[in-house]
């Protein structure tokens, strides 16, 4: 059964990433199931997918309880300096607070207290609040019979034929079974050739290899295509070495669902069992030559995936598995420069690509098609995969049936909903503020360049080049994708979405080598939810119309809390990561290019090295550290809008500091579980919230004088060991 593939998002690896503003957890609504895409994915999108993202992502031995049950003692002993206050059982009502020793929690103890999680939610935030706003105006939206044209005439279609239980029931794992077959009665590694390659199986399978039309690092204006590795089961190639309590949760949650999913197919569980186990053996043969989450965010990755290669150099990297005739097949074959991320895989690849293997490679196709399915299935399924999802990520309940089908709609057929939601609600007068707010930001950007004591003149003088240079997207595109070739009337779920399919494919593979249209600015990225980007391969920053709501942004601010939410927490931030560790890798234009001096560039270094060096100090929850190096690129982002932000109000008059202080706390408040805390250390470029508030406040002098914070106080820092970048 096809899946809408997902659009090309760009990974770190290959452009630097779409930096977003999102939040440090992963999962809002765990129970959804994995869509089939065909990305060039090296397990290094994750900070391009860091913010609200709603498909399931994350998917011993034996099923572990809930991991928040069995940490619960470590989870309570919180960490250090701070607790965490976001695992809402860390905190008690007759706790006392106070700014000196913790200014998230004192900012934002009675939200916690007052705030519950949501049913069908793991994590829950003002971005999830801000969200979900954006998602109750879409849902009306779907249900408006009145709204005309084709946009709108897709998008109810296809929310009608989600929510159609009646036809899903009838027609429940049937629709799944002949593919199902196929793949089990597959003998012979020719077999499974043909049923990667096959012009009726395309699309459907687990490939083996990431692909699609993108950007690359030399010439950020032109579509090649990207060739990566796949998705893993466990998630990051670390855990397949050295499993962790977030690979048993991955293991046993994607197990799960893989051995209900099979057993309504007539498989034993303890046929499903061996089938997942042998699945993951066979993934830990291609982990081994996939980059880890770690080194995805190392300072070095660009240079280790900027493999540019022709058609025939690339397909000679494969022996035995058939690269060349599954571009060719999907239409990938063309005559312009692919870019291999990670050359190495395919050494791995054709050690597994043998008849030695043949029931592994087809025990990997069989979950990958299986678990890829359930949000597609009957009710009985969609409720099995909610409750597993439940039990693994300690959530209660589950969303609502329209919320669940504006997902999926919003999944399938971006550019509608998007389209249909502006007609709406777009204001040309909010986005011209909104451009104007970007350009008061960045005037003050300015000054912090031209005031900087250790960088060269040189090194500045190309920084303020950049600066000037950035491109300022505000609310949302007047541009977006033709979608007139869909026709979605009179078909049934399954047909529809081979319809989008089809699409997206012939869309996808339309634009290898030709050039961007940058009016399409809004093309990878979902404009309706909450969150804003920095682009390095346009050098551009995203200030989208989901994020254009309480609480960060209204029309009544005082200039406090303005310049604490935009000023700070969302457009000095994303200006900031042009200048960060990774997107000041990319120049003014968004090529990958080294402009700095050596001298810069060492003590540039230096800094982001003791930052690290900090973070790594810092005690997460139990006795679980923070990872410097994952996170630093976000951290440097945050300091430096704040530093942004403070000189912005050093110019009003009568400014109060609390006020300011207090707001940018309040942004950063988010509740979640000991899982997706866990799951947000190990995985995500962002911080922990708490960590958001306190690292970056620590490091100015008007915080010091705010909150008269001494030495020996908690939220105390020595002038030495702060971590000014620049």
């Amino acid at each position: 059964m096809k899946k809408k593939l997902v659009a090309i998002l760009l990974t770190i690896a290959m452009i630097g990433g779409i930096y977003g503003c999102g939040k440090a957890t992963t999962v809002d609504n765990p129970p959804e199931s994995e869509e089939k895409e065909t990305t060039t994915n090296d397990n290094s999108s994750n900070q391009a997918e860091s913010a609200t993202e709603a498909s399931t992502e994350i998917e011993t031995e034996e099923p572990s309880e809930n991991l928040e049950a069995e940490e619960g003692a470590q989870v309570t002993t919180g960490g250090k300096p701070w607790i965490d206050s976001e695992i809402k059982e860390n905190i008690t009502a007759d706790m006392e607070t106070d700014p000196k020793d913790d200014f998230h929690l004192y900012a934002n103890k009675d939200w916690i207290l007052s705030t519950e999680l949501p049913d069908g939610y793991g994590t829950w935030s003002h971005y999830s609040e801000c969200g979900l706003a954006v998602k109750e105006k879409c849902m009306e939206l779907l249900k408006d019979d009145s709204l005309e044209g084709h946009d709108a005439d897709l998008i109810r279609t296809y929310n009608n034929l989600v929510l159609d239980w009646d036809t899903r029931n009838a027609i429940g794992v049937s629709q799944i079974k002949e593919l199902y077959d196929k793949i089990l009665a597959a003998e012979t590694i020719d077999d499974i050739t043909e049923l990667l390659t096959g012009k009726d199986t395309l699309f459907e399978f687990y490939d083996f290899v990431g692909y699609g039309a993108d950007t690359g690092l030399n010439d950020p204006n032109t579509y090649l295509c990207s060739i990566g590795t796949p998705r893993l089961l466990l998630s990051d190639s670390a855990e397949y070495k050295e499993r962790t309590d977030y690979g048993d949760l991955l293991y046993g949650y994607r197990k799960d669902i893989f051995t209900y999913i099979a057993g309504k197919m007539g498989m034993s569980e303890d046929e499903a069992s061996k089938r997942f186990d042998a699945a993951i053996d066979i993934q830990g043969i291609l982990a081994k030559k996939i980059f880890t989450t770690e080194e995805n965010y190392s300072e070095d990755i660009y240079d280790k995936i900027n493999n540019e290669m022709s058609f025939e150099e690339l397909v000679a990297l494969s022996k035995n598995f058939p690269l060349e005739k599954l571009l060719t097949a999907t239409g990938y074959k063309y005559d312009g420069v692919y870019l291999v991320t990670n050359p190495g895989y395919f050494e791995a690849l054709d050690e597994v690509y043998t008849q030695e293997n043949i029931e592994g490679i087809k025990d990997v196709m069989l979950v990958y098609y299986l678990n890829s399915s359930g949000n597609f299935l009957d009710k009985d399924t969609y409720d099995a995969l909610n409750d597993i999802g439940n039990e693994y990520y300690g959530i209660s309940g589950m969303i609502s049936d329209e919320e669940m089908a504006y997902d999926l709609v919003a999944g399938a057929l971006p550019a509608s909903m998007q389209k249909v939601y502006i007609s709406k609600y777009g204001s040309e007068e909010d986005k011209k503020k909104m451009e104007d707010l970007c350009r008061e930001v960045i005037d003050t950007y300015r000054e912090l360049l031209s005031e900087n004591t250790w960088a060269s003149e040189e090194v500045k003088n190309y920084a303020i080049e950049k600066l000037e240079k950035i491109v300022i997207h505000a609310a949302y595109p007047d541009k977006f994708r033709d979608t007139s070739d869909i026709d979605l009337s009179g078909c049934t779920l399954n047909e529809a979405l081979d319809r989008i399919n089809k699409s997206e494919i012939a869309y996808n593979t339309s634009l290898l080598g030709k050039k961007i249209d940058k009016e399409m600015w809004a093309e990878d990225m979902n404009i309706l939810e909450c969150n804003a980007y920095y682009s390095p391969s346009d050098n551009t920053i995203n200030m989208i119309i989901g994020m254009m709501g309480e609480p960060f942004y209204s029309s009544d601010m005082s200039i406090e809390e303005l310049y604490a939410s935009i000023g700070a927490f969302w457009v000095g931030h994303e200006i900031s990561h042009a200048f960060d560790s990774n997107g000041s890798q990319f120049d003014a234009e968004g090529v990958y290019r080294d402009w700095w001096t050596e001298a810069d560039k060492e003590e540039f270094d230096k800094r982001v090295k003791k930052m690290d060096d900090y973070l790594d100090t810092i005690i997460a929850f139990g006795d679980h550290h923070f990872i410097g190096g994952n996170i630093d690129t976000e951290m440097v982002a945050d300091m430096t809008g704040l530093q942004c932000a403070l000189r912005m109000a050093s110019k009003v008059e009568n400014f109060d500091y609390d006020k300011f202080f207090i707001k940018y706390a309040q942004m950063n408040a988010s509740l979640g579980g000991y899982n997706q805390e866990f799951s947000a250390l190990t995985q995500d470029a962002h911080p922990l919230n708490y960590s958001r508030t306190n690292v970056p406040v620590q490091q100015f002098d008007e915080f010091y004088e705010t909150y008269d914070v001494k030495p020996g106080d908690n939220m105390y820092l020595a002038p030495e060991d702060r971590l000014i970048i620049w």
